[in-house]
C-alpha cells in the first residue's frame, strides 16, 4: 500500500526551485545587510537609511528560511511558500503604488523581476500541486 503522506507525489524540479529561492534571497539578504547604500544606489533607488535597508535584508532572509525549509518536505510545508507569493505579490504592488506617485523611479523596478515576478510562476504552480495532492489525500482517508 502507497505511504500517504510520501513525497512521491512532488515533482523534483519543486524542491529544487526552492533551494534556489532560498540560497538567492540569502544571497540578496547578505548583500543588503553587509552593504546597504550600495546596493540601493546600484539598483538606482532614492537615497534611504541604513537601517531601513538592513530591515528589509532581515526579512529577506527570513524568507531564504522558510523556502529552505519547504524544499525538505514541500507537501508538508507548502504554506510556506504561499506566504512567499503574498510578499512576491504585495512587493510589486508597494512598487506600482510608489511609483505611480513618484516617490519611486520606475527604473528601480528592474529588482522586481529577479526579486518577485521570477518565482510567481514556480511557486503557484508548487502551492496549486500540493493543494491538489492534499486534497485527493484527504479523500483517500474517509
Amino acid at each position: 500500500m502507497k505511504n500517504l503522506y510520501s513525497n512521491n507525489d512532488i515533482p523534483a524540479w519543486m524542491p529544487w526551485v526552492l533551494r534556489i529561492a532560498a540560497l538567492y534571497n540569502l544571497l540578496y539578504a547578505v548583500l543588503l545587510t553587509i552593504w546597504p547604500t550600495q546596493t540601493f544606489e546600484w539598483l538606482q533607488m532614492p537615497v534611504t537609511p541604513e537601517v531601513m535597508i538592513r530591515c528589509i535584508g532581515m526579512m529577506v532572509g527570513i524568507y531564504a528560511l522558510g523556502y529552505w525549509i519547504a524544499a525538505q518536505d514541500v507537501l508538508r510545508y507548502w504554506p510556506l511558500v504561499a506566504v512567499g507569493i503574498v510578499g512576491k505579490t504585495l512587493g510589486p504592488i508597494g512598487f506600482l503604488q510608489a511609483a505611480l506617485s513618484g516617490a519611486l523611479p520606475w527604473h528601480s523596478g528592474i529588482m522586481l523581476l529577479f526579486n518577485d515576478l521570477v518565482w510567481w510562476l514556480p511557486f503557484w504552480i508548487i502551492v496549486v500541486h500540493c493543494l491538489r495532492v492534499s486534497k485527493r489525500r484527504d479523500g483517500a482517508r474517509v
